[in-house]
């Protein structure tokens, strides 16, 4: 990918491009009617009290003084009171006390950056970003992130053929770059497999703390890559899957699959691994742009907006198996974190 189109989009017009492109990348995961009827959580839960029990880590997606912030809920009880951080996100990972937040810079030129957290979820250190916040996964194990940002395109989101991004794999104990995953040599049907279109992002990482997948768009296709951190390779696995996401015993794939045209393109669909045969995940129809959220071994989360007119987000719980339907999980969020 040309150098050039990885210039950070920091002046005048391009400012609002990328206003522009961050609104539909974060607010546009799905629209939706309204959930049922039910209170809108509060705040006032005790921070320390919902980090000791397994907990929902997102983005607070309400208005008032706690919009955009970094957000704890309890699990098992996502209705109670919620606690929030001083600490504003877009796209959040967590795990084994670490963590990461892309968001917006604070400053009067457009900047990104990716905020480090520690396990009190406070800032270590912040690592200044080439382009709009996407995605972004950390190991199981705590030591490896991985970062997603739009650095040209962008406007277009995932939707469109000319949106290209850059994904940087990051050590989370000494905070070091281990590389934009176009430096890695990719393999197809045993072959060499390479091209100046290559696009990578939504990785998701496996347990062994050295194996990941993730998405590689080429020539109008997308495709499930399988990488290998120490040997720095990648293989193709399977076509037409966006933003995987690998279950908690890593023997299947979750993801979004493209069906349709530019307005409702994606259904979700999972993969198992071992057969490489797939499902649409019956319960959730609609087409919604967002990275799942493992809840356990047959559920999901994933963010859908309320509908055209407003711009809150609520986390969604659907089954992987049968056709009851997805349901709202916790309300006024976005990007969900399991933390066991």
């Amino acid at each position: 990918m040309a150098t050039a189109n990885r210039t950070v989009l920091v002046a005048g017009g391009l400012a609002l491009a990328a206003a522009l492109v961050l609104g539909f990348t974060i607010a546009r995961p799905a629209r939706r009617d309204a959930p049922p009827p039910r209170p809108e959580p509060t705040p006032g839960g005790d921070l320390a009290v919902l980090s000791a029990a397994p907990h929902l880590l997102y983005r607070h997606t309400g208005l008032g003084e706690n919009a955009r912030r970094l957000s704890v809920a309890s699990l098992e009880h996502p209705d109670a009171p919620y606690a929030s951080t001083s600490i504003e996100c877009d796209r959040i990972a967590f795990s084994q006390g670490h963590g990461i937040c892309l968001r917006q810079g604070a400053g009067l030129i457009t900047e990104y950056e990716a905020v480090f957290l520690d396990a009190r979820l406070q800032p270590t250190r912040t690592m200044t970003l080439d382009g709009v916040p996407s995605r972004t996964r950390l190991s199981p194990d705590g030591r490896l992130g991985a970062i997603t940002v739009f650095v040209s395109g962008a406007a277009h989101g995932y939707s469109s053929p000319t949106f290209s991004t850059k994904t940087t794999l990051v050590d989370l104990n000494t905070g070091a770059t281990l590389g934009d995953l176009e430096q890695f040599t990719t393999t197809r049907d045993g072959q060499p497999f390479s091209a100046k279109d290559f696009n990578f992002w939504g990785v998701t990482f496996a347990r062994d703390g050295k194996t990941f997948y993730a998405s590689l768009r080429t020539g109008g296709k997308t495709y499930l890559v399988r990488g290998d951190m120490p040997s720095r390779t990648m293989t193709v696995l399977h076509e037409n899957v966006e933003c995987p996401s690998l279950s908690p015993d890593n023997t299947r794939v979750a993801y979004k699959k493209r069906v349709g045209g530019d307005l409702a393109p994606w259904r979700f669909h999972v993969l198992d691994l071992a057969t490489m045969t797939e499902h649409p995940i019956a319960a959730e129809t609609r087409s919604i742009d967002d990275q799942i959220e493992w809840l356990d071994d047959g559920h999901v989360l994933y963010a859908a907006g309320r509908g055209s007119q407003s711009a809150i987000l609520d986390v969604w719980v659907a089954p992987i198996q049968g056709s009851t339907g997805a349901r709202a999980f916790l309300l006024q969020a976005a990007s969900p974190v399991v933390v066991r």
